[in-house]
């Protein structure tokens, strides 16, 4: 079962993604840098990603020592 804050991450990333998809559609930009801006925002959420991973693991063993 999942609880709020999983839920509202998975909201959240879900929200996230349909934005991205949405301004690439739109983009102002060129092919090339819109790719550039895309890479660097992949590698800023993979590291948003596995902090928030880490804290959710740490969560869960701090419920399950309890």
């Amino acid at each position: 079962m999942m609880n709020d804050n999983a839920r509202s991450l998975i909201v959240g990333a879900t929200a996230l993604v349909i934005g991205v998809g949405t301004g690439v559609l739109f983009a102002p930009h060129s092919g090339a840098r819109t790719r550039r801006h895309l890479r660097s925002f992949a590698e800023d959420m993979a590291e948003d990603t596995a902090e928030a991973v880490d804290k959710v693991i740490e969560r869960g063993k701090r419920l399950v020592a309890v």
